[in-house]
Parts: structure tokens; C-alpha cells; sequence
């Protein structure tokens, strides 16, 4: 009887450890500690070190290689007839170029010149082509779209009359990246880039899925110069609940991926990549509307100011 009353409550035990969640954690000695608080650092180094450069590696990238970025703003604005290859192949050669710039740019300020430091700056370099790049493309074929409904045509104009059905904002890179600090047992376990890399892109999909308008309305105030609008839209598109969104929905995507506390201390950095990323991407759309469409420049600006009008008075009503 009590041999089996014992075997019941071990059975019960262990069901409730199920449905809770809970399970034993080896507790980490000082040298761990130690080695994750020093690795932490050097990825808050370099994640700011690779924000603040952002701008001038993508510059070198799209100087170095224009063709293989071409082909990454066409394969979103042009055609769904174009596999994942096209893709994958304007990754690998157009990132480590920019890994690489990023190095340059460091070794000029005479920073990252340890070995360990250099390896986190590639990780982190990595991480940001690839969720920039991404972005970047959504947010050229999402303004093209736009001046596609505003002057029919322009989109069949700009591909050439190669013109399918658009891609889902869901495609991305297939190809998977090759870690270069993460090596040791302890910091392969807690590689929280690795989430952001696989789902950062389809994470933020979401979120713009939601907000369009505020993130459209930003780009605009920053085009069109309506410094007040944008200081207003920057604060509202990069505020702290958008980070948490944007998190929790890397932490749905990427269940069996990595620490969801380690997936956290790149949330911001990766929002700020791809938001940049999608901005810019708008940006480049409008200076060439204004460049070679004068037309569609001045009925997109006038559009466009009274978005912004309609936006702020929108979140006023709101608050």
C-alpha cells in the first residue's frame, strides 16, 4: 500500500512539474557569470557601435554591389515569380561587405581590435544587414505600391514591365548564419540573436500590420520636412510598448530557438535595425519620385501632409 501510494505521488509530482513549467536549472559558478557579463558588454558596445554606422556600412554596400541589392528591392517590388535563391544569394554576397565596412570603420577608431571584440562586431554586423536589408525592401516596394495607386504605371515603368504579383511580406532569407562568438556550451545556449535572425523580420511584419499608419506617417514627416510631426511620429513609432510587441512576437515565433531573457537584450537593437531598415527603404522611393516624377512628387506630398495631419490628430484624440 504505501509502495504505492509513493509511486502515486511521484506521478503527481512530476505532472504538476509539467503543466507549471517548472524544472531544475544548474546554478551558474562565478567564472560563468563572469563570462556571460563580459560577453553581454561587448554585444552593448557593438550593437551601438553598428546602429551608429548603419547608414554609411549600407552606402558601401549598395557602392560595392549594386546589382546583387537590385535584385533583393525587385524580387519585393516587381515579381512573385522569384524563389527564395534570389534572396539567399543577395545575403551572401552583399553581407560581408557590409561586415566587413563595419570592421573598417572600427579599426579606424582603433575599436574591436581583440579578437573575441571582433567576432561579437561580426555577429552583431550580421544580425543588422540582415534585418535591415529585409526591412529596407518591404518598405521600398511598400512606397512604390503607393505611387503605383497615385499614377498608375510607375511600378510597370520602374521593373522594366516584368511585372507579377507582389511577394508576401513574409518572405525572407532562408540561409541560416554562422556564429562566430557564441563558442562555448554555456554561450551557445543563450544565443538570443538567433531568434531575431530567423523571426525578427516576419515579427515586425506584424506590428507594422498594425500600425502602417503611424510608421507611413513618420517617413512622411521626415521627407517632407515637418520637423514638429517628426519629432511627435519618432516618439510614437519607437515607443517602449513597440519594443515589447515586437518582442513578445519574436518569443512566439522562436519557441524552441533560444532564452526568451537572452532574445530580450536584443529587442531593442533589432527594432531600431528594422524600423530603419523600412524607413529608409520609403525614403529612397520619394527622393525619386521627386528627382524623375515631379508630378507624382507634388500629389504624394500633398497626400502625404494631410496623413500626417489626420495621424497626429488621430493619437491626440486617443491619449
Amino acid at each position: 500500500m504505501y509502495t504505492s501510494v509513493r509511486q502515486f505521488l511521484v506521478l503527481l509530482l512530476s505532472v504538476i512539474i509539467l503543466l507549471t513549467g517548472c524544472s531544475a536549472k544548474r546554478v551558474l559558478t562565478q567564472a560563468e557569470l563572469q563570462e556571460l557579463d563580459e560577453h553581454n558588454q561587448l554585444f552593448n558596445d557593438a550593437e551601438q557601435f553598428v546602429h551608429a554606422n548603419l547608414f554609411t556600412a549600407m552606402v558601401h554596400v549598395r557602392a560595392t554591389n549594386l546589382a546583387d541589392w537590385n535584385a533583393l528591392l525587385i524580387a519585393y517590388s516587381c515579381s512573385a515569380d522569384i524563389d527564395h535563391s534570389t534572396l539567399d544569394n543577395s545575403y551572401n554576397r552583399n553581407q560581408p561587405i557590409f561586415t566587413e565596412a563595419m570592421k573598417t570603420l572600427a579599426e579606424q577608431e582603433n575599436l574591436f581590435t581583440a579578437e573575441q571584440q571582433q567576432d561579437v562586431l561580426t555577429d552583431v554586423s550580421q544580425l543588422a544587414y540582415r534585418l535591415f536589408s529585409i526591412s529596407y525592401a518591404k518598405g521600398y516596394a511598400r512606397q512604390i505600391e503607393l505611387a503605383d495607386d497615385l499614377s498608375p504605371g510607375i511600378r510597370e515603368e520602374l521593373c522594366d514591365g516584368k511585372v507579377g504579383g507582389l511577394n508576401s511580406p513574409y518572405l525572407g532569407y532562408r540561409n541560416s548564419v554562422a556564429w562566430r562568438s557564441f563558442n562555448t556550451p554555456l554561450l551557445k545556449s543563450l544565443n538570443g540573436l538567433q531568434a531575431h535572425a530567423r523571426n525578427g523580420d516576419k515579427a515586425f511584419q506584424i506590428l507594422l500590420n498594425q500600425q502602417y499608419v503611424q510608421f507611413d506617417a513618420l517617413v512622411y514627416s521626415h521627407a517632407y520636412q515637418q520637423t514638429d510631426a517628426y519629432q511627435s511620429l519618432f516618439f510614437e513609432v519607437n515607443k517602449f510598448e513597440n519594443v515589447e510587441l515586437y518582442g513578445n512576437e519574436v518569443s512566439k515565433l522562436s519557441p524552441q530557438i533560444s532564452d526568451i531573457k537572452a532574445q530580450n537584450k536584443h529587442n531593442d537593437f533589432a527594432y531600431l535595425v528594422l524600423s530603419s531598415g523600412y524607413h529608409w527603404g520609403m525614403m529612397s522611393v520619394l527622393a525619386m519620385l521627386e528627382e524623375e516624377y515631379p508630378r507624382v512628387h507634388d500629389l504624394k506630398k500633398a497626400q502625404a501632409t494631410q496623413m500626417v495631419l489626420e495621424t497626429l490628430k488621430n493619437l491626440q484624440d486617443s491619449a
